[in-house]
């Protein structure tokens, strides 16, 4: 196998030259934003160019040629790519963590069918039950149709979570893009560039070594990237791509600020005293919440490091730590945006795909407001168990 990376273990500084390699190409990853909003999907040399520099297996164990970098690296490439297109961030967080979980977690035979001696595979899919599994024979029936695959139509193979009939047990089936139907539904107002397509399976034959068992297992390859509370190993990713746009549309606030001035004889922005004490606001939100968030994911990569029990408290609390960091950087940008006026209404203009992409990213499933319930509710106990 051919790979551009080594693992970042044997070297911090292969962690700077992977991140300056990624700022290298910021003219190609702006430059082709529009494109990938337009075409739905990430064009074509933007994935090629990814796929040159590893970036699609920055969480993948080093015995299968992926670099498996450490969380708090990881998250400074996805911040980076995210702050010059959010798209490309999104694409590569999902390819990340979809491709990571089952180069760990699937069995040594389902692993040497997929990961072979070419070039490595992007896979995409949803881990959310939403389909079926009937024992059969050597393997399972599967059916099932899954929504917001994002990445598809740059992925070769496809995970589903399922549920196998007549149990209660929950697996992912691995299968070639090309035995699923891939439907055209990703018409959005946000996200548009990721491809986030829904894919279908009807009555596919999935053998059981392509049959991963996810769910509450211990890895079967890998290092301690792999060690981490299971959710914190994918809650961990949508911090800093959210971190990364909200960065952006501060950034192009700033620059827009001295060119803005509203109605015929309104100052210019860049003078208003009220800008000024937003936009500082809004930088200092944003910087408290890349602290808070970096801070959130040490804390799970030092639960891996030192063996330690992570204890449904401290993850559940992480987890609703994610989802006010993006729920902060989403209010931030709607309270800049005013500012930019009738021009940041314009397609062309930023902002509004700032607005647009933070949006859409709180709609994800991990962002939600059941990860403050079930928190609470887990704090709520404990200190009724006398440990404050």
């Amino acid at each position: 196998m051919t790979h551009t990376l080594v693992p970042a273990t044997e070297a911090d500084g292969r962690i700077t030259a992977l991140l300056a390699a990624v700022r290298l190409q910021r003219p190609a990853f702006e430059g082709a934003a529009l494109r990938a909003e337009e075409e739905r999907t990430l064009p074509a040399d933007i994935v090629a160019m990814m796929r040159d520099l590893g970036l699609f297996w920055l969480k993948t164990p080093t015995e299968l040629g992926g670099s498996e970098i450490d969380p708090i690296s990881f998250c400074d490439v996805l911040e980076e790519i995210a702050y010059y297109d959010a798209s490309a961030g999104w694409a590569a967080m999902i390819g990340n963590g979809t491709t990571g979980c089952i180069a760990a977690w699937l069995a040594d035979e389902g692993i040497a069918e997929i990961f072979t001696d070419g070039p490595l595979p992007i896979m995409a899919g949803q881990f959310t039950p939403r389909g079926s599994a009937t024992a059969d024979g050597d393997g399972f029936r599967v059916s099932g149709r899954w929504s917001f695959s994002s990445g598809i139509l740059h992925s070769s193979w496809l995970v589903g979570g399922c549920r196998i009939d007549g149990t209660d047990e929950l697996v992912l089936a691995v299968v070639p893009k090309s035995e699923a139907t891939v439907h055209d539904t990703w018409h959005v107002a946000g996200l548009q560039g990721t491809g986030s397509h829904d894919f279908s399976l009807t009555d596919v034959h999935v053998p059981a070594a392509r049959i991963c068992r996810w769910f509450g297992a211990a890895p079967k390859r890998g290092g301690l990237l792999f060690r981490q509370p299971q959710l914190l190993f994918l809650a961990n990713e949508l911090s800093p791509v959210a971190v990364g746009i909200a960065r952006r549309a501060v950034d192009d606030m700033y620059e827009m600020a001295a060119a803005t001035a509203r109605g015929p004889r309104g100052s210019v922005l860049a003078d208003r005293l009220a800008f000024q004490k937003d936009i500082s606001v809004a930088e200092s939100r944003v910087r408290a919440m890349q602290l808070l968030y970096r801070d959130a994911v040490a804390q799970g990569w030092e639960i891996a490091r030192t063996g330690a029990d992570a204890s449904d408290v401290l993850v559940t609390r992480l987890r609703a730590q994610h989802t006010l960091i993006v729920e902060e950087c989403l209010d931030v940008v709607s309270r800049i945006f005013r500012y930019g006026g009738g021009r940041a209404l314009s397609l062309k203009n930023p902002m509004q795909r700032h607005l647009r992409n933070l949006t859409a990213a709180m709609q994800h499933v991990y962002i939600s407001d059941e990860n403050y319930e079930v928190a609470g509710r887990a704090r709520i106990a404990e200190v009724a168990a006398g440990r404050p």
